[in-house]
């Protein structure tokens, strides 16, 4: 275990270590199985909230905005207890809204949120900029060959017609800054897995959470992107599982990410009471 003087954003940041992605798969299923029953019920609990705030107005998706990162906090708020060889509480699910958490919980997960949606959504937009000509040409050919209604076909082209055009020589052009901003948005969501963690366990604030996490993964952060790589895949597996192996792999996946945390970081000296 690293000293107390060992756990300062600095010495994070400066970490030597090696990702071991099959060691963290594992042992995050270690930590999962330890209370499953918990894991999935909560995470039903949250799906049903998310359920009754989608049927709201603008006030349910405000509210929803607003609890994804307490809610997604919950996981690790669970998971360092049972890291600590402590037995949890269902309620340490809920630790974001104790012990002035809820604030920079919030503000971490909105600001990791923006960041990569804006990158990525950015990007789309310029794929889809630079691909309208050849949908355009797919979709003319479709209705000479019958394939859809020519109706349909006539409203979808108008409805594209009313879009921004820009010259065929940009294409090219639009194509490279979308790949450079989409690559931005991934290199920032592999970069940023440790800082909600951070706030969590360490009570970083949010620049220093943002800024360690980034620091200390982009030394390795190929090993942290085939790690995510992995999650994802177990995901989509969880999926394909007529969507029911979700309620394993989604708390799975943060029971993955306490387990490198604990690995690379290490747990903070002192044992803090999240009652």
């Amino acid at each position: 275990m690293y000293s107390q003087s060992e756990h300062t954003p600095q010495a994070i940041a400066s970490r030597s270590y090696q990702v071991r992605i099959g060691w963290y798969l594992t042992e995050g299923w270690q930590i999962f199985s330890t209370q499953p029953a918990a894991y999935i019920g909560f995470f039903m609990l949250v799906f049903i909230i998310n359920v009754v705030l989608s049927n709201l107005p603008v006030a349910g998706l405000v509210v929803s905005i607003i609890l994804t990162g307490p809610f997604s906090a919950g996981y690790y708020f669970f998971g360092f207890q049972i890291a600590r060889n402590q037995k949890p509480e269902f309620t340490h699910f809920f630790g974001a809204f104790k012990n002035n958490y809820f604030l920079p919980v919030f503000w971490t997960n909105l600001i990791v949120t923006l960041i990569t949606n804006i990158f990525v959504v950015s990007a789309s937009v310029l794929f889809l900029i630079a691909g309208l000509p050849l949908l355009q040409s797919l979709l003319k050919q479709g209705a000479v060959e019958g394939a859809a209604s020519e109706e349909d076909i006539g409203e979808l082209l108008s409805l594209l017609d009313q879009l921004p055009r820009f010259s065929e020589a940009l294409t090219p052009v639009l194509i490279v800054v979308g790949i450079i901003l989409l690559l931005l948005g991934i290199y920032f969501g592999v970069a940023y897995m440790f800082a909600l963690p951070l706030v969590v366990e360490h009570q970083f604030d949010v620049w220093p959470a943002l800024e360690t996490s980034r620091r200390l993964i982009s030394r390795n952060w190929w090993s942290f992107f085939f790690l995510n790589v992995s999650i994802i895949f177990f995901n989509a597996l969880g999926l394909c599982l007529c969507g029911v192996g979700v309620l394993v792999t989604t708390p799975w996946s943060s029971c993955v990410i306490v387990a490198a945390y604990r690995d690379i970081i290490g747990l903070i000296p002192s044992i803090r009471d999240t009652n």
